[in-house]
């Protein structure tokens, strides 16, 4: 069934300082000038990659070095708490961090990830606990949802679909799990593209995917942690400039959501 995907997120700032630092030898008197950091912003919903673009647009900080330390690793499979290695998609929290000439890609990760443990701290994984989700499971959940949501009010609700439809073991059939095996957040998908070979494509196999297929802020990962209590299976965009979705418990009210849908025409 096509789950048709929302695409951006709202920017979450949050600022991680290192502290002011000097630009002078160090004397620490009143007429040393402090040192100004470059802001950098991750919005949600960016994959590792992109984030390294925004890295080598705006610090002289080596991108390449960045992908290496967010590769998978034994850092990833600590995190995930996994028999392998994982990547850190997902563990890099998108929020605004002050960049200092002394900061180096190490750095960034390590804030990243804090900012990651700091924010999903107290967040209640008790819902999807009894559903015998991991807090990972959650988190792969929370990306899908940040790629497919642009209305917040809907995000519970589309974790509501995505839990309903593992429990039925039905194929997610999210677009944005077929993007992210392409490496492309291309709008228009070919039958060959969503025919991909790849454990990443939910239309295709049943279960969720092996990891995250972006960077979820708090929200999705609160919402993919305590889903809302519906019987819907489907969605699909309204197509009609809101953002927003139509949902349905039957493949009949999907039928004819898809029609209305179409009948939009991106109003």
């Amino acid at each position: 069934m096509i789950l048709f995907a929302g695409v951006f997120a709202v920017v979450v700032v949050l600022g991680f300082t290192r502290g002011d630092r000097n630009n002078g030898s160090g004397s620490g008197n009143a007429s040393t000038v402090a040192e100004v950091p470059v802001k950098l912003t991750f919005p949600e919903g960016l994959r590792r990659e992109e984030m390294a673009d925004l890295v080598a647009q705006k610090t002289s900080m080596d991108p390449a070095r960045y992908l290496a330390l967010t590769a998978p690793g034994p850092r990833g499979k600590s995190l995930a708490r996994s028999s392998g290695e994982r990547s850190l998609e997902g563990f890099l929290f998108p929020a605004t961090y002050d960049i200092y000439k002394a900061t180096t890609a190490q750095d960034l990760v390590d804030q990243q990830v804090a900012a990651y443990r700091d924010r999903t701290a107290g967040i209640n994984y008790t819902q999807a606990a009894k559903k015998n989700l991991t807090r990972y499971d959650v988190l792969i959940i929370a990306s899908m949802i940040e790629r497919e949501v642009q209305v917040p009010e809907e995000r519970a609700v589309v974790a509501s679909v995505i839990y309903n439809r593992l429990r039925n073991r039905m194929t997610l059939g999210i677009d944005a799990t077929v993007q992210y095996a392409l490496g492309s957040w291309k709008t228009e998908l070919t039958a060959a593209d969503l025919a991909i070979d790849s454990p990443y494509n939910t239309r295709k196999f049943v279960g969720l995917p092996p990891g995250p297929i972006c960077n979820p802020g708090e929200a999705s990962i609160i919402a993919a942690a305590k889903p809302a209590n519906t019987s819907y299976l489907y969605y699909v965009a309204k197509n009609d400039g809101s953002g927003g979705h139509y949902f349905a418990s039957t493949a009949e009210q999907f039928d004819q959501d898809v029609a209305r849908s179409r009948s939009n025409g991106g109003g």
